[in-house]
């Protein structure tokens, strides 16, 4: 039986850091996989969904930078 990880907020945080660094170009999916391992949330490329996370969570700086990215 596979081993099934608990997804914690610190996973979730690190998820939506990466899709937010995809987003805005501060990285890229070869860069991604050469770390152990890394995690995206199933939307990543959705900056409404990316825009959504850091407006919850109250990263208004990331925020501006996805608006930006939009415009």
């Amino acid at each position: 039986m596979e081993e099934v990880e608990t997804i914690t907020d610190e996973i979730v945080n690190a998820s939506f850091t990466n899709a937010f660094d995809l987003l805005i170009g501060n990285t890229d999916f070869d860069t991604l996989s050469n770390q152990d391992e890394f995690y995206l949330p199933k939307d990543y490329d959705d900056a409404d969904t990316v825009l959504q996370y850091f407006e919850e969570i109250e990263d208004y700086d990331k925020c501006i930078q996805i608006r930006d990215r939009k415009i």
